[in-house]
């Protein structure tokens, strides 16, 4: 409760009580003169829970208000004001009441100050377990990734069979995780990305970023980053060459029937893990990604009837959620935000449906809400409300907005 409003509800509040204490003990039972000695003073019992209730400051005030009604009685009942500060048995209803107001007023005040330091003792513990929450997590899946490996040894010939048994699944999502994880653990990547590459080779498209600060955007013109287009001529890793830091320390194009689909970056990389080894560890694991992600392309093309409803990119709600499950483990893992999108479909037939997505964008339908889902990875939550308009303008009378019941 806002300071403004509880004044005005303290002030609402005197104000009514007081004079329903006038008006009742003076007018209906006609007390009178009984009112100004009352034994257990109704006044008295108002100012203190006034007190209690508001702390010291509003107390003291209510006690005022309260002493003000003692003396209005007082004067009106035709006695004489100077013979009241004479007489104890009057003026001695006002110290009761600043008394118990100030004491009262005090025991609040103490509780509110003990309260408020619980409750920031409360939310600092909240704030490190969660920190201690994440960071467990972390180091549970670092430790998970590094087991079997002889730390002592770079080379070890343990630690390269873990990685290509990591590497070694036929789901595209799945590998791309894994690949993130193996580049920290292993050559202590700071900044990760993968971007893909259209078809044209003119554009790329973030599809993954892990790490701060990064220098590249999340769409990169291809010609205006020479040494991007070399790479996807080469076919070849390449390294930073000279002081532009916009350029990734390695990056290196992904192939698939060897044809270049995307380009993994280091973008950042500590300088004292930077050695001929990291290197070279590097052009290994890249060649082995390529690989890897060259045989899950193979095989969802496969089962891609399966994957998708006929002659559309909406995938079926089994495959759909094994995706969301994997952007939300990079969520949990590496701080990677992603957008989730529902409409209510409106129509029988998907085809119906232009949905004017990127190449690393997913959607599914769920067939008995009639809801379809579209995940947006490595975007910023501020780009909801853009993102939402967009594919419904292309779709009208086809999708609305989808609400919670």
């Amino acid at each position: 409760m806002d300071k403004r409003r509880q004044n005005i509800i303290f002030f609402l509040e005197n104000i009514f009580y007081y004079t329903l204490i006038v008006v009742l003990f003076k007018n209906i039972l006609g007390f009178e003169e009984k009112f100004l000695e009352l034994n257990i003073h109704p006044l008295f019992i108002l100012a203190g829970i006034m007190a209690y209730r508001y702390g010291v400051h509003l107390g003291v005030l209510s006690a005022t208000m309260a002493t003000m009604v003692y003396v209005y009685v007082y004067l009106d009942l035709g006695h004489d004001i100077v013979v009241f500060f004479y007489d104890f048995k009057y003026y001695k209803f006002l110290l009761m009441f600043y008394i118990s107001s100030f004491i009262l007023g005090r025991i609040k005040d103490n509780q509110n100050e003990k309260t408020k330091d619980l409750s920031q003792e409360i939310s600092l513990l909240h704030k490190n377990y969660k920190s201690l929450y994440d960071n467990n997590n972390k180091l549970i899946y670092l430790n998970n990734r590094m087991k079997g490996q002889i730390i002592k040894s770079e080379e070890s010939i343990i630690a390269l069979y873990n990685i290509a048994d990591t590497l070694d699944i036929l789901d595209v999502e799945e590998v791309i995780t894994n690949l993130i994880g193996v580049f920290r653990t292993y050559i202590n990547a700071e900044v990760i990305s993968l971007y893909t590459v259209d078809s044209s080779k003119k554009y790329m498209r973030l599809k993954v970023a892990v790490g701060e600060n990064r220098k590249l955007l999340s769409s990169i013109e291809i010609s205006k980053y020479p040494e991007f287009g070399r790479v996807i001529e080469d076919k070849k890793y390449a390294k930073r060459d000279g002081t532009n830091l916009e350029i990734p320390v390695f990056y290196a194009p992904i192939l698939n029937n060897d044809e270049v689909i995307a380009i993994l970056n280091i973008e950042r990389l500590s300088y004292e893990t930077y050695t001929t080894y990291t290197e070279k560890i590097f052009e290994i694991l890249v060649s082995w990604t390529s690989k890897s992600i060259s045989n899950a392309i193979s095989y969802s093309e496969k089962i891609e009837d399966e994957i998708y409803y006929e002659k559309t990119r909406i995938m079926h709600k089994k495959f759909f959620e094994k995706r969301l499950i994997e952007e939300k483990k990079r969520a949990e893992m590496f701080e990677l935000s992603h957008i989730l999108i529902k409409f209510k479909v409106l129509v029988e037939d998907l085809k119906e449906i232009e949905l004017n997505m990127r190449s690393v964008d997913r959607a599914g339908y769920y067939e008995e809400d009639k809801i379809l889902y579209i995940i947006f990875p490595a975007t910023q939550l501020e780009n909801k409300n853009l993102l939402k308009s967009k594919i419904l303008e292309g779709n009208a009378g086809i999708l609305e907005e989808y609400y919670e019941d």
